[in-house]
């Protein structure tokens, strides 16, 4: 089990720098959700970060509501985290709302309709009622959606269920397909496999690699690095229930 005290950040940036910096031990980030895939922010902060790994993982149902001081009707627009405006986008187009303004946060979306008497937020049920709205409508997520957290910490951890490897690779042919290679012939099944644009060079990329860990982690990071240009071992992660 997890313990200690629990401080809340308004961004997942700001909890990756707060743990990089010593002033937690621990870190609690969303890393991928069944609709909408990876966690963008978060991928890319772990990249990042070269002293920050994975500890755990834990699955949560996520509902959301909509919420707002003034009935449907009125809502001109919706406020809302860009991850759970994705999640429900579809559901509220079917409302009539068009209108969508990415914040910091779902708890901050909540703030910003109670001050906006023309908006309502995308929010937890628990953040509504916080900032007194009224729910206009339950689970507006456009589908079963689960959100994935991972703890995250200056702990390196070789012997948990799952590892990751985060890579960049010659801009050659043949490249990922030398890397995939060298885990075909482990053996090693791939659960996840992802790119993302590296912020400081254009139409360069990194790639995301999720892998059941059945195998001495350390000897396959040796032959993995003899392919690529360079490699991020984040560890790996256990799963809790």
């Amino acid at each position: 089990m997890l313990g200690g005290n629990l401080v809340p950040q308004s961004t997942i940036s700001e909890i990756f720098k707060k743990v990089d910096e010593g002033e937690s031990s621990l870190g609690v980030v969303p890393i991928e959700n069944s609709l909408e895939g990876p966690v963008n922010e978060t991928l890319d902060n772990l990249f990042q970060y070269d002293r920050l790994y994975v500890l755990y993982s834990v699955e949560i149902p996520v509902d959301l509501v909509l919420a707002s001081r003034s009935e449907i009707g009125k809502v001109r627009r919706v406020y809302s985290h860009i991850q759970a405006i994705r999640e429900a986008k579809n559901t509220l187009e079917k409302l009539g709302i068009k209108e969508f303004i990415p914040v910091e946060s779902t708890s901050k979306a909540a703030l910003m309709a109670l001050r906006d008497v023309e908006s309502a937020a995308i929010c937890s049920r628990f953040a509504a009622k916080l900032y007194g709205l009224d729910v206009l409508y339950d689970k507006v997520q456009d589908g079963v959606n689960i959100t994935k957290f991972v703890v995250i910490s200056k702990k390196f951890y070789a012997h948990g269920e799952r590892g990751i490897f985060m890579f960049t690779i010659p801009d050659q042919p043949g490249s990922l397909y030398r890397v995939l290679e060298k885990f075909y012939k482990w053996n090693v099944n791939l659960t996840m496999i992802y790119s993302r644009p590296i912020r400081s060079t254009p139409w360069h990329y990194y790639f995301y690699l999720e892998f059941e860990n059945k195998v001495d982690l350390l000897s396959l990071e040796k032959e993995i690095r003899k392919v690529v240009l360079e490699l991020k071992n984040k560890g790996t992660y256990k799963k809790l229930t």
